[in-house]
């Protein structure tokens, strides 16, 4: 972990301690290692630095996706993937060796590095490779890859406050959020910093950090209790001037937040003068120019990242050192079968080794899909919801689509591709809800529900044909994420005292599915055509 000195906090501590030190923090980084830093002192004098080319490496919303996929003949992404692009083609340093101690220095691994990989945060919540072992093993790829800071994304507190404090340890990265704000001080452990300061080729790199102001909208609110999120206009303006007084050379913003709201922000505030806006949180695409400033987000699952270039004249007046700042989308996929950059190997045996143990865990086959399950499909919305209906003897079952993370492929279904499909930790809660309250949940535009459907007299009937009554009161499964108005559900205004079972959400799933009996012959996905 970095060595951190903040105004007004102690200069040096380390791993969970050293990034409790409030509003922001300086690193000055040595030759030799990507992310350790040394106590900062006064940037030189610009007349001592020579004009270079700085390389930012950008990703978001990593979410768990260690290994790389196969869609249409393609192989898709891939942590190792990743890190043998940044390697052979970027130039990067790799940090430490998957299961090297978190508080030890990395060895040597290139002199004067000129790349700074950063994330935009939702880190490590994702297929069961990761999500099983709650997070830990892409916090372990994230410090291999050489991650020097990760915005904090909505989902860093899926699998508990304690557990991100881990994965942040052994990630090595140092988590920045400007609108993060600590409200109890007996959280103070969990403060973080509003930005930081990495040094490469001698100039130094301001990096600011943003979380969505909808964190707890977007996460289970009850593991944000003590903890507020202010909105984000107001941060930047406090954050990044405060940066700027740091001196740095070139300032940048990563952001867990949509390009949609970031764009009309960047254009009323030129003053910032940033030379790099990495946006995420909402999975799409995007390559603008706001004011002459880039916004990339490189979209998710790391099957792509963002190349950003900059040139630097430290002798430039402050503000005005960025010379020029170009930035290019790079796929990281190749034909099946072709030839392609070899993966880092040190990443991809651990990788490959988190396989097992999750092989050991959950490789146990509960089913057969002929022909796969798309995450947006009605046959992956009636397995679960149906599985749900079915277990619990409810009346109804209403999930969100956001709720479903993947899809399920083709072949064997094991207990791993449920924990793939549904990642997070939630908790089944079963409603006593009226018909008109169901009907208005029904409306929500992310609503997924088994056990009720239109008629072709517009009228809603329940699977026994008869006609959803709005006065009477009816059983509905649901989970705790958005009983307590998660993605803008009301179940908790609805129902005040609900029946709380305790139950894992994915349990019905995985005892339903093995309870049918499917196979090659009889497959799953062929019931809910």
């Amino acid at each position: 972990m970095p060595l951190i000195a903040a105004r007004g906090a102690p200069r040096a501590r380390r791993a969970i301690a050293a990034l409790s030190l409030g509003a922001h923090a300086l690193l000055s980084l040595p030759a030799c290692d990507p992310r350790d830093a040394t106590t900062p002192v006064k940037a030189p004098a610009p007349a001592e630095r020579a004009p270079a080319a700085i390389t930012l490496l950008y990703t978001t919303d990593e979410h768990g996706w260690l290994l790389p996929t196969v869609e249409q003949g393609r192989v898709l992404g891939g942590a190792a993937e990743v890190l043998g692009l940044w390697l052979s083609r970027e130039g990067h340093c790799a940090g430490p060796a998957p299961g090297a101690p978190p508080h030890l220095p990395s060895p040597p691994a290139c002199q004067d590095p000129s790349t700074l990989a950063l994330s935009g945060g939702d880190n490590w919540t994702g297929p069961a490779i990761s999500s099983y072992f709650m997070g830990a093993p892409m916090a372990d790829a994230m410090a291999r890859m050489g991650y020097a800071a990760s915005a904090f994304g909505n989902h860093e507190f899926d699998f508990g406050r304690d557990a991100f404090l881990q994965n942040r340890t052994r990630s090595r990265a140092t988590y920045l959020a400007a609108n993060f704000r600590v409200t109890d001080p007996s959280l103070s452990a969990f403060a973080l910093p509003s930005f930081a300061v990495f040094e490469r080729r001698g100039l130094r790199v301001g990096v600011v950090g943003l979380a969505t102001s909808r964190t707890r909208e977007a996460a289970t609110a009850s593991r944000f209790e003590g903890i507020d999120f202010q909105e984000e206009e107001a941060a930047l303006s406090r954050a990044i001037p405060e940066a700027w007084r740091a001196e740095p050379d070139a300032l940048v913003l990563l952001a867990h937040e949509c390009q949609d709201v970031l764009e009309p922000l960047l254009a009323r505030h030129p003053e910032w003068r940033l030379s790099f806006v990495g946006a995420g949180h909402c999975h799409r695409r995007a390559e603008l120019r706001v004011g002459g400033v880039p916004l990339v987000n490189p979209g998710w699952r790391l099957r792509s990242y963002a190349r950003v270039s900059l040139e630097i004249d430290p002798r430039r007046p402050l503000q005005q050192r960025v010379v020029s700042a170009s930035t290019e989308v790079v796929d990281v996929s190749h034909p099946e079968g072709a030839p392609a950059v070899p993966p880092d190997e040190a990443l991809a045996r651990a990788s490959a080794g988190w396989q097992r143990e999750l092989d050991a865990a959950l490789g146990e086959q509960i089913g057969y899909s002929s022909d796969g399950m798309e995450r947006d499909s009605l046959e992956i919305q009636r397995w679960i919801a149906g599985a749900w209906r079915d277990q619990l003897g409810v009346d109804i079952a209403i999930l969100n689509k956001d709720g479903i993370r993947q899809a399920v492929p083709r072949g064997p279904i094991t207990r791993a591709t449920v924990f793939s499909v549904l990642p997070f930790d939630n908790k089944l809660v079963i409603c006593s809800l009226r018909g008109s309250d169901i009907l208005e949940t029904l409306r929500h535009s992310d609503a997924v529900f088994v056990g009720v459907s239109p008629s072709a007299d517009g009228r809603h009937v329940l699977l026994d044909g008869t006609p959803l009554d709005e006065g009477r009161r009816y059983t509905v499964a649901t989970i705790d994420f958005l009983y307590f108005g998660g993605d803008g559900f009301r179940f908790q205004a609805q129902d005040p005292s609900p029946k709380w079972t305790g139950l894992d959400w994915r349990a019905p799933v995985i005892a339903w599915t093995k309870a049918l009996g499917t196979s090659a012959s009889a497959p799953l996905d062929a019931r809910f055509r």
